[in-house]
């Protein structure tokens, strides 16, 4: 007897196992890895999973399942992107099957749908029933098998619990079907079936018929959205034209593209300059031979790094292959997609989050194709299905958007570096701020470092004026910023103010009592937000109308703190006559409104430009003079070891958006800690002093890049159990302190979280710390297994995005690090 071929199927399930699967002999042609299969699971479930291996043909002592069928034409990934997806699995402790999910887009045209359908006996009992059950199997009998969601269209009374209390009788069954959720866009296309003679007879009697028969006939195919935009309502005329045979229509794909209508920037390619030139000529070589290498570019502000990615990705596409640029903001991309279309046009596309399922479709379908030579995208975009990959870019790499929060935690800008290792292809990680994993790899020399220590041009950078708000008394502007304001405006320049809070008033306090007005599921404040009269959460996304009193004491709210919203009011009230735009997530959101301010900007329909973190990123606005950071402190107050690291980032960016015109810059920083070393090495502009500086620091301290943390954050609905819980956890990994060395790793904690309640759930973490990636990872693995076996509701999350710090070298699913 001939042994049934067996694969091995990851599943989008919390477990680290494969399952094994038995392939029926009909679809032994057709099975391939990187297929999705439809098999069953558990006793009565069904689940789409992904062939990632075949059997070693020893027996096993149970009968296998068998699949019940192949839901690809052609594999997904192949071998070299499937030992990609097995690294981020086994790096950052996530399973396969869900990090093969979160990786494909929703609208790969297949998912599974749960159905009910009644049984003989629900059949025969649906007369006898009363009310609403009555209903649930008259509408079965009638539907056959629905899908749950169908059912209750149907019957509006029914509930979920009402269609499980007939499954538990017997009366109805449940299935699982894999139904069509096909994305892909169609238009009509029409075509003419006739000549000119025929068009010039239909004219005399029938001109508006003839007229649309004659475009059709001259401009050959033509698609119903241009028909419509030309001849309006022509539904009429074009059914008389298909009913006499004079034209066809045909259904044709069309590929949706989420960034159309932006327009190229038709500006000629820069000269480059000495450091841009030798920048390239370290990197090109690499390129050419298509050999993996890290580069670090390291250039200030203004220095041109898009340029050096511009004409790399340019020497990637003249030999046939593609590269990913990687961007940490989603406000950041229109940007790069009109330098980077200016040169290469429709090869480029994008893709993130921000786009419609149907957008995310397309264009994995066009990179899976090979259609596209770059595609740009936040930092999902790791996983772009390029399989001729010759350049990976990451501009901004010490962003911290790249890192992703919830499972799977990882970071895109180390995947990215482990992309390229895969494909055998340079990576450059751009910044004019570096981070400091990636600045001691270069030290180590483990990155090549590459400088471009200058601006392009004649332009400088700015000046960097101080102001000690300790002894001051304004609010919002302190004396030399209000005189720069007023200088700029009365001169014709623009200028930026930086606030990164959103809002009016970061929170309000009752003046009765001293409430604070929190919100009702997070352990944060309410932002009030003048705008709509309204408060919100920006955690759990809560927004409530505005209802000046206490509940506590009945007195009144008074506002403390200020957003963009009062900063707006402020700069209107010093120059009434200034056009003040505001740039945050609530004014901005969406690439159209974006893309509108921007222009706005670059035209100089704006004075004041107010806003978050978004204006700190990417942009170059020539006729802005003056930027105003008015608040630089709030993130040196955070919990976090790199809260000194990333204001002096923040602060660095957004001070290089002025001075990028003929016209020298200035930048007015208010500040209550003049002296610290975020706030000192920014004014003069000196990263390098910075890192250098801070690398003693956390060497000193223990923290990474010279060890490296995993935490271990739990969080429940319940307090108390949440609480018991984490006491829990701290004695389960004491416990397994004592089969390792002493002193070899650490456990600190567990205690409350940042924010130590969201969405209603309570949180606590627990960090463990080693100078032994392996032992750390191996210890966390098995800490994090034994505690799932007693979880009882709590929800583990293991964040395991740790740093890559040694030679990339090792074999797919082995730590790389």
């Amino acid at each position: 007897m001939t042994q049934k071929k067996t694969v091995q199927v990851a599943l989008p399930v919390p477990s680290e196992e494969f399952f094994l699967y038995s392939v029926p002999k009909r679809f032994s042609d057709g099975i391939e890895i990187g297929k999705r299969v439809f098999v069953p699971f558990g006793k009565t479930r069904k689940a789409i999973g992904y062939a990632v291996g075949f059997g070693d043909g020893k027996k096993v002592d149970f009968e296998l399942k068998e699949i019940i069928d192949i839901l690809d034409e052609s594999p997904l990934f192949d071998e070299k992107r499937l030992e990609f997806f097995r690294w981020i699995s086994d790096y950052y402790m996530a399973p396969l099957g869900m990090v093969l999910k979160f990786a494909h887009p929703l609208g790969l045209g297949k998912t599974v749908r749960k159905t009910v359908r009644a049984t003989s006996g629900g059949n025969a009992r649906a007369p006898r029933e009363d009310g609403v059950e009555k209903k649930i199997l008259q509408a079965l009998s009638l539907e056959g098998e629905t899908t749950a969601e169908k059912l209750m269209e149907l019957v509006g009374e029914a509930s979920l619990e009402t269609v499980n209390s007939l499954q538990r009788r017997g009366l109805v069954e449940f299935d699982y079907r894999v139904v069509s959720d096909e994305k892909v866009k169609h238009e009509k296309v029409y075509s003419a079936d006739c000549g000119a003679d025929a068009v010039s007879e239909i004219k005399k009697s029938k001109p508006a018929k003839g007229a649309i028969l004659e475009f059709v006939l001259r401009s050959g195919p033509a698609s119903h959205s241009l028909m419509r935009e030309i001849f309006g309502n022509f539904a009429a005329h074009v059914k008389w034209l298909l009913e006499n045979g004079l034209v066809s229509v045909d259904l044709v794909e069309i590929g949706r593209d989420p960034y159309g209508d932006i327009k190229a920037d038709e500006k000629p390619p820069e000269e480059l300059t000495q450091d841009q030139r030798a920048a390239l000529g370290r990197i090109l070589p690499f390129v050419e031979k298509g050999e993996f290498r890290p580069f670090l570019l390291h250039g200030v502000t203004g220095s041109g790094k898009t340029e050096v990615y511009i004409r790399a990705v340019g020497e990637v596409i003249g030999k046939g292959k593609q590269a990913v640029v990687l961007v940490p903001e989603i406000s950041l991309t229109p940007l790069l997609v009109r330098r980077f279309r200016s040169r290469f046009r429709d090869a480029v596309s994008v893709v993130h989050s921000g786009l419609s399922e149907g957008e995310r479709f397309d264009v994995w379908r066009k990179s899976r194709r090979g259609e596209l030579g770059v595609v740009i995208g936040a930092r999902s975009a790791v996983f772009a299905p390029l399989f001729n990959l010759g350049l990976v870019v990451v501009d901004e790499e010490h962003d911290a958007s790249y890192k992703q929060d919830e499972a799977p935690s990882y970071n895109a800008r180390d995947a990215a570096v482990v992309l390229a290792k895969t494909h055998s292809c340079p990576v450059i990680m751009g910044s004019a701020t570096p981070s400091l994993e990636s600045y001691s790899n270069a030290v180590k020399s483990k990155y090549e470092y590459l400088s471009l220590p200058a601006r392009v041009g004649r332009s400088m950078l700015p000046e960097v004026e101080l102001v000690d708000m300790k002894n001051v008394t304004e609010k919002v502007f302190s004396p030399p910023l209000k005189d720069a304001l007023l200088e700029s405006f009365a001169d014709g320049r623009q200028s930026i103010l930086f606030v990164n809070r959103r809002g009016f008033s970061n929170f309000l306090l009752c003046e009765g009592c001293g409430e604070l007005f929190r919100c009702p599921n997070c352990s944060v404040t309410l932002t009030f937000h003048k705008k709509d009269d309204s408060i919100k959460c920006h955690c759990c996304g809560v927004s409530q109308e505005f209802e000046n009193r206490c509940l506590r004491c009945g007195g009144r709210y008074a506002g403390r703190g200020f957003g963009t919203q009062s900063v707006e009011r402020a700069a209107k009230k010093l120059l009434p006559d200034a056009r003040v735009r505001v740039m945050d997530r609530d004014y901005a959101g969406g690439k159209t409104k974006l893309l509108d301010l921007y222009s706005r900007l670059e035209s100089g329909e704006v004075d004041v430009l107010v806003g978050t973190q978004m204006v700190a990123k990417g942009h170059d606005i020539p006729g802005v003079a003056l930027v105003g950071v008015l608040c630089s402190d709030h993130m040196l107050a955070l919990p976090d070891f790199r809260s000194g690291e990333r204001t002096f980032q923040l602060l660095t960016q957004v001070a290089g958006r002025t001075g990028r015109g003929k016209m020298p810059g200035r930048v007015v920083l208010q500040t209550y800690n003049p002296a610290h070393p975020s706030v000192r090495f920014a004014v003069t502009h000196n990263a390098s002093g910075f890192l250098e500086e801070e690398l003693g620091l956390r060497e000193s301290l223990g923290q990474p890049p010279f060890t490296r943390f995993v935490s271990l954050r739990a969080n429940g609905a319940e307090e108390k159990k949440t609480k018991a819980f984490a006491e829990r956890m701290k004695l389960t990994a004491e416990r397994f302190l004592r089969g390792i060395p002493p002193g070899s790793l650490r456990v600190l904690g567990p205690s409350e979280a940042p924010l130590y309640r969201i969405k209603n759930r309570f949180r606590w973490q627990m960090v463990l710390a080693s100078e032994n990636i392996g032992l750390l990872r191996n210890y966390a693995a098995a800490l994090r297994d034994s505690l799932k076996k007693r979880s009882e509701g709590i929800k583990i999350v293991v964040d395991a995005a740790v740093f890559l710090d040694e030679p990339l070298d090792g074999s797919p699913g082995v730590v790389l690090v």
